[in-house]
């Protein structure tokens, strides 16, 4: 597995994954981490189910970050998770050119346009995992890892740990994780907490 750190944002050019208990954990942890890269002058994109992003801006805005001008600017990127995911599937079945198409194309832009980097908070793989479809969610992480091959960023990939709790999901999970090259803890997220250190290797 990927090695662990306390959530407090990170560093460039990584793909980072948490599990999360609660709504109020995602949005505190989300916006620290689009917070931080605001002040360092990355462009950001948010991809999030609108109810995540209700909260996750209320608190990047108190932290400090002008969510509205930031998107008036165009230094802040809003899609909605499920609409763009339904644009990177053909006939029910994730589509690698279209997900170059749509999400490949906009970080292009992102990249070519941001003098400092990119810094990306990812929800489409939580809806994959709320569905069942773990198979989904482990190839929709390869094409955000080939993407990254392709063009320099850092990505937040955050998941309901509620999604993980069958003891058959926990292969997938395991998969999941190695995907990454960071594990995330914050310490209010209990279950997330006890499922990474269920698939944490015996010492």
């Amino acid at each position: 597995m990927p090695r662990e750190r306390d959530a407090h944002g990170a560093a460039a050019s990584e793909h980072v994954v948490q599990l999360f208990d609660t709504t109020n954990s995602l949005a505190n942890v989300v916006s620290a981490f689009l917070n931080e890269g605001w002040l360092q002058g990355d462009h950001l994109l948010v991809v999030a189910k609108p109810a995540h992003w209700a909260k996750t801006s209320d608190r990047l805005g108190r932290r400090g970050c002008p969510v509205a001008q930031a998107i008036k600017d165009g230094r802040l990127s809003v899609l909605d998770a499920a609409t763009t995911l339904a644009r990177v599937m053909r006939f029910g079945v994730l589509d690698r050119q279209l997900f170059l198409d749509h999400v490949g194309a906009l970080v292009g832009r992102l990249v070519s346009e941001s003098s400092r980097g990119v810094r990306i908070y990812g929800e489409m793989v939580d809806l994959l995992a709320e569905e069942g479809d773990l198979r989904g969610v482990q190839v929709l992480e390869r094409f955000w890892n080939d993407l990254r091959e392709r063009q320099p960023f850092t990505l937040l990939c955050g998941y309901n740990a509620a999604h993980f709790t069958d003891a058959l999901a926990m292969p997938a999970l395991h998969t999941i994780c190695n995907a990454h090259t960071r594990v995330q803890r914050n310490a209010s997220d209990l279950l997330g907490n006890w499922l990474i250190g269920r698939d944490a290797p015996a010492s």
